[in-house]
């Protein structure tokens, strides 16, 4: 094993097979595209434990995704295999570590929509598998908890230095 876990960053994950020779489809994780160095090893866990791949090709698709090819994943088959899954990278240097802050860092945010209006306080995060949430807080309903899907769509930014969450709540979700 190259890297200890502890210093991997999470940067992208595997959507599904792009062809018949192993190439497939990756999600960037948000603000992390430039951070894939394809002259350096990803990390995909198998059994728990992080192993390298080197990329062979890397062909951006828009903003958040990629086409890429990974030495020793040659078929379809072998990407089915590893599909859903997190890719890693090493973490160098301080913009590395300032940005590997995990999604429960984020209890205690104050959530606002994207007209600034605020909807509650992130209490919790729900890792659920394939649909992970932050439980907040409303402050319009007494013990109320409302849950936001962590999904690029709906949450637009997060200010560390403010402690603010902003999201475009989907319509009617409120009224739930």
């Amino acid at each position: 094993m190259s890297a200890p876990a502890n210093s991997l960053l999470p940067v992208a994950k595997v959507i599904k097979s792009f062809g018949v020779k192993g190439e497939m489809l990756i999600r960037y994780s948000p603000h992390f595209q430039e951070e894939i160095d394809e002259k350096r090893p990803v990390f995909i866990a198998y059994d728990g434990l992080p192993v390298p791949f080197f990329i062979e090709s890397l062909t951006n698709r828009g903003t958040d995704q990629a086409l890429v090819k990974l030495s020793g994943i040659n078929s379809d088959e072998l990407v089915n295999e590893i599909s859903g899954e997190i890719i890693f990278i090493e973490q160098k240097g301080q913009k590395a570590k300032e940005k590997s802050f995990s999604a429960t860092d984020i209890n205690g945010y104050t959530v606002l929509n994207d007209n600034g209006d605020v909807i509650g306080t992130v209490a919790q995060y729900y890792d659920y598998p394939g649909n992970p949430c932050f439980g907040i807080t409303r402050i319009d309903k007494e013990r109320a908890e409302l849950l936001l899907p962590v999904h690029e769509d709906i949450i637009k930014k997060i200010d560390p230095r403010k402690k603010v969450l902003i999201a475009q709540i989907p319509e009617g979700l409120l009224d739930i």
